[in-house]
């Protein structure tokens, strides 16, 4: 047989792959393309001094990224195989199962199997989640398998270990499964979950993956009345970076006056993104204005960061340390007004000017020591008797800030429009005066910087003083 007809004859025998096979293979594979961009994060860090200062991801924000789109692809995979009308044809079999090992334990009544299971598996557990549910529904028992699952894997290793964090992770998906599932419940169950509930709660502390789980065995086998609301109220403030926070919230029964005492901590605490999200899923905008909201916490974020400088004797480190704490809140609040479209009500432009301004002020702080070099390094500069000029005045001269009494010109959000002497591309005025801050006049002294904390509802706007209460604090 010629070369060429045999080469056609083995590629015929070579099976191919379906569409739902090959996204499900696709998905299982993204944990190993992770870890392999990771490597290549790490790689590019150790080359940070080269890289253009705007560029301040860290791996959490990018980790974060790409397990959202996980999620979302899982799921989405899961809707389209559950979404199929039409009868397949003939001589066909159904789209296999990426975990078929769930639904034989859970046909099986396997708890403690199934357990075990998913947390040896629980690195891939956001391809496993998907096809959960399904197989929980498909045991005889499904509450009393899912304790089972859990009571046999609770004590697997000491509660810090990262097997028992895993383990945690774990539990919480078999619980979510479960409550979409709604079983019945009978008081046997009830009374085992209560008993693992008290244990649960003596590892809380301040452990948010541990708070997660215990809510959520609380809320799927109804045991809000067992414990204080005021405690199960502490537990949600700790989980609140969760998404599932504001759901159970719901389920334990949290009326408005609760839910705005916790807002209300949120704010106090620098929570915005919890507090916002709280805010619009129990429709209380009318209560705590979005808008006003976010002003104020873009004038605590300066506050915060003038003390930052203030107490760090306005060294290059406090300053670039106050720059980043201001620019971090500042991207914040833009992320919020994209996600709730807020553009028509809070000036978007201009918070992306005060980005760019604030990334070129940290540039021109990188780049001052390289500029006051001298270009002859032999060279020594004459030592003068007594403090030298600059530390004098970096470091002794007392913080300055904008005075009503020089005229200077502050803009909505903070930022002094001063002159800015010809020559001298600066933003805020002299590099050598504190952060956000241009010099006084001589014959003026200058005000004292704030050395007590700013609360949320102290102001009604960023960089504005409030004239009445502000009309979001709850009345």
């Amino acid at each position: 047989m010629p070369p060429r007809q045999r080469n056609q004859k083995s590629k015929s025998r070579v099976p191919t792959m379906t569409a739902p096979e090959s996204i499900a293979l696709a998905i299982n594979q993204i944990d190993e393309k992770k870890q392999k961009l990771k490597k290549a994060f790490d790689d590019l860090q150790a080359h940070r001094s080269l890289l253009s200062p705007s560029l301040n991801l860290s791996w959490s924000d990018i980790d974060t990224h790409f397990t959202s789109l996980q999620s979302s692809l899982c799921n989405r995979f899961r809707l389209l195989q559950s979404n199929k009308t039409e009868p397949p044809p003939e001589n066909t079999t159904e789209t296999p199962l990426l975990w078929p090992e769930l639904k034989t334990f859970c046909e099986n009544m396997d708890g403690k199997g199934l357990g075990k299971f998913m947390v040896d598996n629980s690195k891939k557990r956001l391809s496993i989640n998907p096809e959960l549910a399904q197989a929980v529904r498909s045991a005889s028992n499904p509450a009393a398998l899912v304790l089972d699952a859990i009571e046999g894997s609770y004590h697997c290793s000491p509660s810090s270990s990262p097997r028992a964090i895993d383990a945690r992770r774990v539990f919480v998906l078999l619980l979510e499964a479960l409550l979409e599932i709604k079983p019945n419940l009978t008081n046997e169950l009830r009374e085992r979950a209560r008993t693992l509930a008290s244990d649960w709660r003596s590892n809380i502390g301040t452990k948010p993956s541990e708070a997660l789980g215990f809510l959520h065995l609380v809320v799927v086998f109804d045991l809000g009345s067992v414990f204080k609301m005021e405690d199960l109220l502490d537990y949600v403030f700790l989980i609140s970076k969760y998404k599932q926070a504001t759901t159970l919230s719901k389920k334990l029964g949290l009326d408005k006056t609760r839910v705005a005492g916790l807002v209300q901590k949120l704010l106090h605490t620098g929570r915005l993104l919890p507090a916002i999200t709280f805010i619009y899923d129990f429709e209380m905008t009318d209560r705590f204005r979005p808008v006003n909201v976010l002003k104020n916490s873009l004038f605590n974020s300066r506050e915060a960061a003038k003390r930052v400088c203030a107490e760090g004797g306005n060294t290059l480190k406090a300053q670039n340390e106050a720059t980043d704490k201001e620019l971090s809140a500042l991207r914040l609040v833009i992320k919020v007004v994209k996600e709730r479209n807020l553009e028509f009500e809070f000036f978007e432009e201009n918070l992306e000017e005060c980005v760019q301004e604030l990334e070129n002020l940290r540039a021109q702080r990188r780049q001052a020591p390289k500029l006051a070099s001298p270009a002859n390094p032999q060279k020594r500069p004459r030592v003068a008797t007594g403090n030298n000029l600059t530390t004098r005045t970096q470091s002794q001269q007392p913080p300055l800030l904008p005075d009503p009494r020089h005229n200077l010109q502050v803009n909505p959000f903070g930022f002094v429009n001063s002159t800015v002497p010809p020559g001298l591309n600066v933003p805020y005025g002299n590099p050598l005066a504190p952060y956000g801050s241009v010099p006084a006049p001589a014959p003026a002294p200058a005000p004292a910087i704030a050395s007590r904390p700013v609360y949320y509802e102290q102001q009604a706007g960023y960089g504005l003083r409030p004239q009445y209460r502000p009309p979001y604090f709850p009345q």
